[in-house]
């Protein structure tokens, strides 16, 4: 094994090739421009490469340097991140969160970059899965669980309830005009096969069921394993999807997603936000429950004027979305 020179002037050298000057580097390290100059020159020699061009009046990485320098960097950001984690007051920098894929890739990510430009200083990890996970246990600070509620040994708030509606592309409805219910689950119908008998009302059964159609079938259509797999297979024009609104809002907004029959029904399950006791108070997470039940809101806004029609055409789709 290669012996490796002295840490100090691997640090030096990375903070010389960060700011491509040498005076730069000397001012934030609090040492002098020569001292810099000779640290570089004697790594140069011990290392047997060059790793900066001496330009008239700049300096520029060789080969090896930016090599080097790409190294140095991505060892000293993880060293770094190492030492906080040691420092329960440093922790605030990384927020660890689970929920559901459908609710990670469909809700959370896309908003994601805005709690970003407000709290850059917080790393976030999202970690989704299927299953609910012991955040005891994985060391996870918060979830949003989609359910009723009973999280045993948590701090538990509702963040939003939700509502399911019928949605496809706007050039399938365009191709397959529905007026009715029985027009609509003509088909194909696309289903999620993980909320059929799950009790969250989230299901072509159980959306027929609160429309007061029990004399209707909807077995046939293609199914998919979970809700993110069913809204995907919808925007690509393969049927009508039941999907839940928080899902779907964006989709719907944007126009890559319309409602051919705006009858809505609400879901047995609501968003929780499940946070261990004794993470609740610090900053990153208190920080981090706020921007979501604010981000909840919106979402719930555009939920009520997605709403508005199905509401006047169906009493059995009136729900209260506060919370």
């Amino acid at each position: 094994m290669p012996r490796l020179p002295p840490f100090d002037s691997l640090y030096v050298f990375a903070v010389a090739a960060r700011h491509r000057s040498f005076t730069k580097a000397a001012a934030e390290l609090h040492r002098t421009q020569s001292a810099i100059s000779h640290r570089i020159k004697s790594l140069e020699r011990e290392l047997g490469v060059a790793l900066f061009k001496r330009l008239p009046r700049r300096l520029e990485l060789t080969a090896a340097g930016r090599a080097l320098a790409r190294r140095l960097d991505e060892a000293i950001k993880d060293i770094t991140r190492t030492i906080a984690e040691f420092d329960p007051q440093a922790a605030p920098k990384r927020l660890r969160v689970t929920t559901l894929p459908s609710v990670a890739s469909r809700w959370l990510m896309p908003r994601l970059p805005r709690f970003f430009d407000l709290h850059p200083e917080i790393e976030v990890q999202v970690i989704a899965d299927l299953k609910p996970l012991d955040l005891h246990a994985e060391d996870i600070d918060l979830a949003i669980r989609f359910g009723r509620g009973h999280y045993p040994d948590y701090k538990v708030s509702m963040l939003m309830r939700d509502r399911v509606l019928p949605v496809c592309t706007p050039k399938f409805a365009a191709d397959r005009p529905a007026a009715s219910i029985e027009e609509l689950i003509a088909g194909p119908l696309l289903h999620d096969s993980g909320a059929e008998g799950d009790e969250s009302l989230s299901d072509w059964r159980s959306w027929l069921d609160q429309l007061g159609r029990k004399d209707l079938s909807c077995q046939a259509g293609q199914r998919f394993s979970n809700a993110d797999l069913c809204v995907g297979a919808a925007v690509l024009g393969l049927g009508v999807a039941l999907g839940r609104l928080s899902l779907v809002a964006d989709l719907l907004s944007s126009g890559i997603l319309s409602c051919p029959l705006p009858l809505a029904t609400p879901t047995a399950f609501s968003y929780y936000l499940v946070v261990r006791p004794e993470a609740a108070q610090l900053t990153k997470c208190l920080r981090f429950s706020q921007w979501l039940r604010c981000e909840a809101v919106a979402t719930l806004s555009i939920m009520r004027v997605l709403d508005s029609a199905g509401a006047r055409q169906n009493p059995h789709a009136k729900a209260d979305l506060d919370g």
